[in-house]
């Protein structure tokens, strides 16, 4: 019985996410109202005094850097947006800063001492025997760069090629200025996300980070809060991660967070295996 209530489940999820699809179209950041260009220059500046303020330079001075790290996943719609074993997921990851080279280690549950990969868009795991197994792995193409990304996310936004200024507001009583950033153009991309960047206006710090999700679901979007932050050898980095989705209506789908910061544990050529 229970079995059949887990496949019936699974079925309307699915149907609730194909529905969806077919009729939404590409999820725009851009606040109602907004007419590009608003004021280029300011938004320059103040993604330029968020860099700072993370310390975003301390980045050159490592080859890599592992992080324990935890997702957890919650509710119906939760536990549907993963494929890992477990709704709450501990994570030895290690990466290449600035690229999109790192391993994941699962930490817990079943799947527990199991090492994935990605190299130039590739990924592989490893066997029993430590040997390399190169196979396609969907979810984990997915999930080992985006860890990278939120993590680093400071410093690789930085690279957007046109960002303008979205104007202030208060969130939870402090007031937050906002930009908004993609590649090319402020318009909605197929292949490209929008990011809109809400940033204390004292400390120069992320608040909280809108975004698209173009490698999932054109119509998807969801919200990083960016909180307890956290200096490691200069990196200053948020401890929790709490993400909303506009899939639901309220609450949060899952909650990422960082337990500990270790630079140039590995070599980047233990990083780097496939010829």
């Amino acid at each position: 019985m229970k079995k059949s209530l887990k496949i019936i489940l699974s079925i309307l999820s699915l149907l609730i996410i194909v529905g969806l699809f077919f009729n939404c179209k590409l999820t725009d950041l851009r606040p109602e109202g907004y007419v590009y260009p608003h004021n280029i220059e300011k938004a320059k500046h103040l993604l330029e005094e968020m860099g700072k303020a993370h310390q975003i330079d301390k980045w050159n001075d490592i080859e890599t850097y592992n992080v324990i790290f935890e997702d957890e996943f919650y509710g119906f719609l939760g536990k549907r947006t993963h494929s890992f074993p477990e709704q709450k997921m501990e994570f030895s990851l290690n990466y290449i800063p600035k690229t999109y080279n790192g391993q994941l280690k699962i930490l817990n549950g079943k799947e527990k001492n199991t090492v994935w990969g990605i190299q130039s868009g590739k990924t592989y795991h490893f066997d029993k025997n430590r040997n390399i197994i190169v196979k396609e792995n969907e979810d984990m193409k997915f999930y080992i760069p985006t860890y990278q990304y939120f993590i680093e996310f400071p410093s690789r936004i930085q690279e957007a090629t046109i960002v303008d200024y979205l104007g202030s507001k208060m969130i939870d009583g402090v007031k937050s200025e906002g930009i908004i950033a993609s590649w090319n153009t402020i318009a909605p991309q197929n292949d490209l996300d929008q990011y809109v960047i809400w940033i204390d206006a004292i400390s120069k710090r992320i608040i909280k980070i809108d975004y698209t999700v173009r490698d999932k679901y054109g119509f998807v979007s969801g919200v990083a809060h960016y909180q307890n932050y956290k200096e490691y050898n200069g990196i200053i980095l948020p401890s929790t991660m709490p993400v909303e989705s506009n899939l639901l209506k309220e609450g949060y789908l899952h909650k990422m967070s960082i337990k500990s910061f270790t630079p140039n544990r590995v070599s980047s050529i233990s990083l780097t295996p496939l010829k």
